[in-house]
């Protein structure tokens, strides 16, 4: 009998290091936004801002710069859900206060 040939591990992973580092870093912004712990754990805005910013903002997604993606999310914001859309207002928000600095 032969071997079997098990490709379950030997796929290829979903999405490269480079590019969950930055979904990463994109949801962290956003729990690091929340005032509260509590409120960092249940943030909706985090999930639905990250499969926006895929939808909305590929380019900037693959760039990898957090930076870019938030900007390209901030100049989209009214195509976004309601609840993502309050996460932006947030960061543009904090955007403002720290040019302001």
């Amino acid at each position: 009998m032969g071997r079997r040939n098990c490709t379950l591990f030997a796929r290829k992973p979903f999405m490269n290091a480079r590019a969950a580092s930055v979904i990463l870093g994109l949801g962290a912004m956003l729990i690091g936004m929340s005032q509260t712990p509590a409120l960092a754990e249940a943030d909706p805005g985090k999930k639905a801002c990250v499969q926006e910013a895929r939808r909305l903002c590929p380019a900037e997604m693959k760039s990898l710069s957090r930076k870019k993606v938030e900007a390209c999310m901030i100049a989209k914001i009214n195509e976004t859900s309601p609840v993502c859309h309050a996460a932006m207002l947030r960061i543009r928000a904090e955007r403002q206060a720290a040019a302001k600095r």
